[in-house]
Protein backbone atom coordinates (compact mmCIF):
# COMPACT_ATOMS: atom_id res chain seq x y z
CA UNK A 1 0.00 0.00 0.00
CA UNK A 2 1.30 3.43 -0.84
CA UNK A 3 0.46 6.58 1.07
CA UNK A 4 -0.61 9.73 -0.70
CA UNK A 5 1.76 12.71 -0.61
CA UNK A 6 -0.73 14.34 1.74
CA UNK A 7 -0.18 11.58 4.31
CA UNK A 8 3.59 11.66 3.76
CA UNK A 9 3.64 15.45 4.29
CA UNK A 10 1.41 15.12 7.35
CA UNK A 11 3.71 12.60 9.02
CA UNK A 12 6.84 14.59 8.16
CA UNK A 13 5.19 17.79 9.43
CA UNK A 14 4.27 16.14 12.74
CA UNK A 15 7.85 14.91 13.20
CA UNK A 16 9.19 18.37 12.32
CA UNK A 17 6.79 20.10 14.70
CA UNK A 18 7.70 17.69 17.49
CA UNK A 19 11.42 18.31 16.94
CA UNK A 20 11.08 22.09 16.77
CA UNK A 21 8.63 22.58 19.63
CA UNK A 22 10.01 20.17 22.24
CA UNK A 23 10.15 22.95 24.83
CA UNK A 24 6.86 23.89 26.48
CA UNK A 25 5.00 26.72 24.75
CA UNK A 26 7.44 26.68 21.83
CA UNK A 27 5.97 27.17 18.33
CA UNK A 28 7.12 26.71 14.76
CA UNK A 29 5.65 28.32 11.67
CA UNK A 30 4.17 27.07 8.43
CA UNK A 31 6.95 28.98 6.65
CA UNK A 32 9.60 27.08 8.64
CA UNK A 33 7.96 23.72 7.95
CA UNK A 34 7.65 24.51 4.26
CA UNK A 35 11.18 25.81 3.78
CA UNK A 36 13.02 23.29 5.94
CA UNK A 37 11.16 20.24 4.60
CA UNK A 38 11.18 21.70 1.07
CA UNK A 39 7.47 21.24 0.59
CA UNK A 40 5.37 23.90 -1.11
CA UNK A 41 3.75 26.40 1.21
CA UNK A 42 0.33 25.71 -0.35
CA UNK A 43 0.62 22.00 0.46
CA UNK A 44 1.75 22.67 4.03
CA UNK A 45 -1.15 25.08 4.62
CA UNK A 46 -3.57 22.29 3.68
CA UNK A 47 -1.69 19.74 5.80
CA UNK A 48 -1.63 22.04 8.84
CA UNK A 49 -5.32 22.81 8.42
CA UNK A 50 -6.16 19.08 8.39
CA UNK A 51 -3.87 18.25 11.32
CA UNK A 52 -5.43 21.08 13.32
CA UNK A 53 -9.00 20.14 12.35
CA UNK A 54 -8.33 16.58 13.51
CA UNK A 55 -6.82 17.68 16.82
CA UNK A 56 -3.19 16.64 16.31
CA UNK A 57 -1.81 20.18 16.47
CA UNK A 58 -2.81 23.57 17.84
CA UNK A 59 -2.43 26.71 15.76
CA UNK A 60 -1.99 30.21 17.13
CA UNK A 61 -2.56 33.28 14.97
CA UNK A 62 -0.77 36.58 15.16
CA UNK A 63 2.74 38.01 15.14
CA UNK A 64 3.97 35.44 17.64
CA UNK A 65 1.79 32.67 16.28
CA UNK A 66 2.64 29.27 14.93
CA UNK A 67 1.89 25.61 15.47
CA UNK A 68 2.68 22.98 18.09
CA UNK A 69 1.51 19.50 18.95
CA UNK A 70 -1.81 19.41 20.76
CA UNK A 71 -0.57 16.66 23.09
CA UNK A 72 2.50 14.57 23.84
CA UNK A 73 3.90 12.47 20.95
CA UNK A 74 3.06 9.31 22.94
CA UNK A 75 -0.61 10.28 22.65
CA UNK A 76 -0.66 10.82 18.88
CA UNK A 77 -1.58 7.50 17.31
CA UNK A 78 -0.25 6.84 13.80
CA UNK A 79 -3.35 4.87 12.86
CA UNK A 80 -5.46 7.92 13.71
CA UNK A 81 -3.21 10.23 11.68
CA UNK A 82 -3.26 7.98 8.61
CA UNK A 83 -7.02 7.44 8.92
CA UNK A 84 -7.51 11.21 8.90
CA UNK A 85 -5.42 11.68 5.75
CA UNK A 86 -6.17 8.62 3.59
CA UNK A 87 -9.43 7.59 1.95
CA UNK A 88 -9.80 3.85 2.38
CA UNK A 89 -13.52 3.85 1.56
CA UNK A 90 -12.97 2.61 -1.96
CA UNK A 91 -9.60 1.03 -2.65
CA UNK A 92 -10.93 -0.34 -5.91
CA UNK A 93 -12.87 1.76 -8.33
CA UNK A 94 -14.87 -1.14 -9.74
CA UNK A 95 -18.22 0.36 -8.74
CA UNK A 96 -17.31 3.50 -10.66
CA UNK A 97 -16.11 1.68 -13.77
CA UNK A 98 -19.27 -0.31 -14.46
CA UNK A 99 -17.47 -3.61 -13.83
CA UNK A 100 -19.57 -6.53 -14.99
CA UNK A 101 -18.61 -8.49 -11.84
CA UNK A 102 -19.54 -5.70 -9.40
CA UNK A 103 -22.78 -7.30 -8.17
CA UNK A 104 -21.08 -10.59 -7.25
CA UNK A 105 -17.45 -9.59 -6.61
CA UNK A 106 -16.03 -10.24 -3.16
CA UNK A 107 -12.74 -8.40 -3.67
CA UNK A 108 -14.07 -5.08 -2.27
CA UNK A 109 -14.77 -6.87 1.04
CA UNK A 110 -11.32 -8.44 1.06
CA UNK A 111 -9.71 -5.04 0.43
CA UNK A 112 -11.78 -3.51 3.24
CA UNK A 113 -10.48 -6.20 5.63
CA UNK A 114 -6.91 -5.58 4.46
CA UNK A 115 -7.24 -1.81 5.01
CA UNK A 116 -8.71 -2.41 8.46
CA UNK A 117 -5.80 -4.69 9.36
CA UNK A 118 -3.37 -2.07 8.04
CA UNK A 119 -4.85 0.69 10.21
CA UNK A 120 -5.03 -1.67 13.19
CA UNK A 121 -1.29 -2.37 12.85
CA UNK A 122 -0.46 1.34 12.51
CA UNK A 123 -2.52 1.96 15.65
CA UNK A 124 0.13 0.05 17.62
CA UNK A 125 2.52 2.97 17.05
CA UNK A 126 2.60 6.61 18.05
CA UNK A 127 4.45 9.72 16.94
CA UNK A 128 6.88 8.99 19.79
CA UNK A 129 7.95 5.83 17.93
CA UNK A 130 8.98 7.97 14.95
CA UNK A 131 10.91 10.28 17.27
CA UNK A 132 13.08 7.62 18.96
CA UNK A 133 16.09 8.78 16.93
CA UNK A 134 15.60 12.50 17.71
CA UNK A 135 19.24 13.45 17.44
CA UNK A 136 19.70 11.62 14.13
CA UNK A 137 16.51 13.27 12.82
CA UNK A 138 17.85 16.70 13.81
CA UNK A 139 21.21 15.93 12.17
CA UNK A 140 19.51 14.73 8.97
CA UNK A 141 17.43 17.90 8.85
CA UNK A 142 20.50 20.10 9.44
CA UNK A 143 22.51 18.23 6.79
CA UNK A 144 19.66 18.62 4.32
CA UNK A 145 19.52 22.37 4.95
CA UNK A 146 23.29 22.74 4.57
CA UNK A 147 23.51 20.69 1.39
CA UNK A 148 20.48 22.21 -0.31
CA UNK A 149 19.33 18.71 -1.25
CA UNK A 150 15.86 17.33 -0.70
CA UNK A 151 15.12 16.49 2.90
CA UNK A 152 16.82 13.30 4.06
CA UNK A 153 14.58 13.13 7.11
CA UNK A 154 12.26 10.83 5.18
CA UNK A 155 14.74 7.94 5.12
CA UNK A 156 14.83 7.97 8.92
CA UNK A 157 11.06 7.65 9.06
CA UNK A 158 11.08 4.47 7.02
CA UNK A 159 9.90 1.56 9.10
CA UNK A 160 11.72 -1.53 7.93
CA UNK A 161 10.21 -4.90 8.66
CA UNK A 162 11.03 -5.94 12.19
CA UNK A 163 13.04 -2.85 13.14
CA UNK A 164 10.34 -0.82 14.86
CA UNK A 165 8.11 -2.16 17.54
CA UNK A 166 5.41 -0.47 19.59
CA UNK A 167 6.62 0.81 22.96
CA UNK A 168 4.98 -2.08 24.76
CA UNK A 169 7.14 -4.60 22.86
CA UNK A 170 10.32 -2.58 22.41
CA UNK A 171 13.52 -3.68 24.06
CA UNK A 172 14.76 -1.28 26.69
CA UNK A 173 18.48 -2.03 26.70
CA UNK A 174 19.35 1.38 25.25
CA UNK A 175 20.59 -0.09 21.95
CA UNK A 176 19.42 1.71 18.77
Amino acid sequence: MQFTLFTDYSLRSLVFIALKTAEKDSLTTIKDISSELRISNNHIVKVIHNLSKNGFIVTTRGNHGGVRLSRNPEEINLGDVVSSTENFSCLLHCAHNDCCFHAVCLFQGIMHKAATAFITELSNFTLADLLKEKERLRQALAASLESGEDSRICSLLTIESGTLQPDSEAETDGEP
